[in-house]
Order: structure tokens, then C-alpha cells, then sequence
């Protein structure tokens, strides 16, 4: 736009009533998502080097469709009866999560959405969606992020369980219990089988936090979780649970146990307490996870915690995309 254009723009907006700036800012608001959205795609297609099917590096550009560029798979190897290994077309979504979903044009605003942790009817009527549309893209942009785990864990390491009552929401049948209305008390006293355990592990340095849904508080069940992000030179701080001891005596890995709301000095789990906390508080507006999503939440929150609930759209996006 030139400038004399933009200043002719700018002259008009000065002379807007209330209404029209509200219908000129949701134009806006629209205009910019598509940039931001154009954008993304065209870091994630110029960043594609190799086939998503066959993993050749022998690619050409094959026009476009629906306005995304394609490619086309010129692996020239063949099986043994003659045909080529692939030969596929593709496009940079080909191989993610968001791969054949419809009006990508509404995904920037839709991430904003899961950023302000939107309800999902809240969603589809922002974006003028179905609900099952909404449900579905939640959780297809979650199947990235719920893999999106610190690589290690150094240095002093807390580590303790918290638990979410075993949940069958929305579930109709195979339930192994009688159904109970939303606010009930499990059917068992106690960390009982209705409590799903969830490791909560903590670099103190880096603030990077491992979340994981638990089968048990058993070691044998926390350590595959929680020993190959562990660093052998971490001093691993738990409270007086015994599965750490054995982990770490298994693993020769230093173990410091001191009571959960007590401190040796810098021997503590009051960040892993905190951040339990934290977690809590955020789960509780869905009023309810079903336990067969909670550990896509988990790396919601987890991906939300680092920037203290700020993470902007784009960066939520390219997170969902796996990138």
C-alpha cells in the first residue's frame, strides 16, 4: 500500500463511530490470521527436504492445490516385482497431525483459542464450526504436544506423583463401574484404582517439567517414564516414597528423600508441589478430563506453563504441526 493510500486509511478510521471500529477490528483480527497462517505455511513448506512417506531427498515442486504447493516424490528405486518405492505426491502437512483437515484458514485463530483455553462450544462458536469439529481439531493438535517432553533432566531433579480421579466421561459403554454424576467421590477410599497417578519430574535450573500418566506408583511403572530423561550425574529429590529409592539404587543415581511439605535444605520438592498446583488449578475449568485425553492436557499445560500461559498462536500452531 502507498503512503498516500495508507494515510487516507488512517484519516478514515479517525472519523469511525464505536460500532464501525468493533466491525473494522474483527476485519482486522481476520486479515491477520490469514498473514500469520500464510506465513507458517511457508516456513513449514520451505522447510521441506524429503518425502514424508519414503524419506527420499529426491523431491520436486508439482504445482499447487487448494492455494499449498506440492511435491512429488522422485524416488526412482524400485520393489522387487518392478514398481517404483513411491513415487507419492505430498504437501508440508503430509505426515502431521493436521494432515487432510478442512479451513486451515480458521488453525491460527484456532490455536489463539487453545492458548486462552477455550471451552470447545466456546470455540465452535467463535470460529463457526460443528462441535465435533472442534472436539476433533482439539485433539489432533494435541497429538503433536502431548510428545513434546524435556530431553533431559539435570542437576537437582524433584519428582513426586499427583492424582486425577479415573474419569469415563463420555464414554456409553464398557464402563467397569456403575456411572455417577460429576462432583461424586470416587468408589474407592483412599489412592485407590479410581486415582490415575501422574509422575511430575522438575529440573530445578532449567524449569523443564516431565509429566506422565502412570499405570502405578510402582518403580517398576515410574521408571521407564522417568530414568530415560534422567541424567546419571542428577541428584533425583523425592519424598519418602520407596520407588525412587529402588530406581536410583538400580540406576546409581543419588537419591535425596525429605517429606513433601518439608525442606533439607536445598533437598526439596516444593517446586514439583507448585507446579501440582498449578496443574490443578488449570484442569479444573474443563470440569471433568476423560482419562483417555489426559495426557494430551498434560502437554497442554506443560507447553503452556513455560510461558506462563502466554504462548503466542503461532508458536502453538507450529507446536501442533510437530515442528
Amino acid at each position: 500500500m502507498k503512503s498516500t493510500e495508507l494515510k487516507r486509511l488512517k484519516d478514515a478510521l479517525a472519523t469511525l463511530s464505536a460500532d464501525e471500529c468493533l466491525d473494522i477490528k474483527k476485519v482486522l483480527r481476520e486479515r491477520e490470521n490469514q498473514v500469520v497462517s500464510s506465513v507458517v505455511m511457508k516456513e513449514i513448506t520451505d522447510g521441506v527436504d524429503s518425502c514424508p512417506h519414503c524419506g527420499s531427498k529426491k523431491i520436486a515442486k508439482a504445482g499447487s492445490k487448494d492455494g499449498r504447493k506440492r511435491f512429488k516424490c522422485k524416488n526412482d528405486k524400485t520393489n522387487e516385482d518392478g514398481s517404483l518405492v513411491c513415487g507419492k505426491s505430498f504437501n508440508a502437512l503430509t505426515g502431521t497431525p493436521l494432515a487432510r483437515l478442512r479451513q486451515t484458514e480458521k488453525h491460527i485463530e484456532h490455536a489463539q483459542c487453545m492458548v486462552e483455553k477455550m471451552t470447545i462450544r466456546q470455540v465452535a462458536k467463535k470460529l463457526k464450526i460443528d462441535i465435533h469439529t472442534a472436539f476433533r481439531w482439539r485433539h489432533r493438535f494435541l497429538e503433536s504436544i502431548q510428545h513434546m517432553q524435556p530431553s533431559v533432566l539435570t542437576g537437582v531433579v524433584e519428582a513426586d506423583e499427583t492424582f486425577f480421579l479415573r474419569s469415563y466421561k463420555g464414554q456409553r459403554t464398557g464402563i467397569p463401574r456403575p456411572s455417577k454424576k460429576r462432583g461424586m467421590p470416587g468408589c474407592t477410599a483412599g489412592l485407590g484404582p479410581d486415582q490415575v497417578p501422574v509422575l511430575v519430574a522438575r529440573d530445578r535450573s532449567s524449569g523443564e517439567t516431565l509429566t506422565a500418566m502412570l499405570p502405578s506408583r510402582k518403580a517398576k511403572d515410574i521408571a521407564p517414564a522417568l530414568l530415560p530423561r534422567l541424567s546419571k550425574d542428577a541428584v533425583l529429590c523425592s519424598d519418602g516414597a520407596s520407588a525412587y529409592r529402588v530406581i536410583g539404587k538400580k540406576a546409581g543415581i543419588e537419591v535425596k528423600s525429605t517429606p513433601a511439605k518439608k525442606a533439607a535444605g536445598i533437598y526439596h520438592i516444593q517446586n514439583v508441589n507448585a507446579y501440582d498446583s498449578r496443574l490443578k488449578a488449570w484442569m479444573f475449568g474443563f470440569k471433568g478430563v476423560a482419562s483417555v485425553y489426559l495426557q494430551n492436557y498434560l502437554g497442554w499445560h506443560r507447553l503452556l506453563d513455560k510461558t506462563s500461559l502466554a504462548l503466542p498462536s503461532k508458536e502453538f500452531y507450529s507446536a501442533a504441526l510437530g515442528k
